[in-house]
């Protein structure tokens, strides 16, 4: 399925978000990533194809990728695609990374552009008056977070969410645990680089969390070092 460039968003440091339209509708849920495929002259190792969290919601009608634009041959190929330029929709939305309705408490861990997925669930549920009953933890190299002034707008709307901001130090399961004193009963998700990922999930179940109550997505080719 062809996606068609249709405008393209600065969102911070080196952070771009890109919208795209298609012909032919189709549906996601918020949280789910998609493959797209970008031919391009002499591409590097890592090909032409990537996988993205679709970072809009799914009401907007319109798909959006939010990613770091770095010296890779996709990304600078994405970054100069013209508006009204054109990538291949691989695969259909798919994951698991969505809103689960529990009793539990639901704590959501983003590191840097690991932040997508939940912007795109807090929009959704936002657009559709329904409760952010949520703890977010952003963590981030500088204060220049994706997204961050949306995030602190839907706090203002709804008491619901709380927000923490860790920047420039390393998440643990124990710094969450004083984040978060119910940590141990609530439903985790962990979304970020990759290295992050799994050494959280790991604490994480060291710790104690059972396995049913962690959700991990991860986000390759990032570590600490760029997130």
């Amino acid at each position: 399925m062809a996606l068609k460039l249709t405008e393209k968003l600065h969102v911070v440091d080196n952070v771009w978000s890109f919208r795209f339209s298609s012909d032919t509708p189709f549906d996601w849920t918020a949280g789910q990533f998609v493959q797209v495929e970008l031919p391009h002259d002499k591409p590097d190792g890592e090909g032409t194809k990537r996988w993205f969290t679709v970072s809009s919601a799914p009401f907007e009608g319109a798909l959006q990728i939010t990613t770091r634009v770095t010296g890779t041959t996709f990304k600078q190929a994405l970054a100069a695609l013209p508006v009204g330029g054109e990538l291949t929709l691989v695969d259909p939305p798919d994951g698991d990374f969505v809103w689960e309705d529990t009793d539990k408490p639901k704590v959501f861990v983003a590191g840097g552009i690991g932040v997508t997925p939940f912007h795109s669930i807090l929009k959704q549920r936002a657009h559709d008056h329904a409760p952010l009953d949520v703890s977010l933890v952003c963590a981030g190299r500088t204060a220049d977070l994706p997204f961050k002034d949306e995030v602190d707008q839907w706090t203002k709307s709804d008491p619901h969410l709380r927000v923490h901001y860790v920047i420039a130090q390393p998440l643990s399961a124990k710094s969450l645990a004083v984040l978060e004193p119910d940590l141990m009963s609530s439903l985790v998700y962990v979304s970020g680089p990759e290295p992050m990922v799994e050494t959280l999930g790991d604490q994480l179940r060291a710790a104690g969390l059972p396995e049913a109550q962690i959700k991990q997505d991860f986000f390759p080719n990032y570590t600490e070092a760029n997130y």
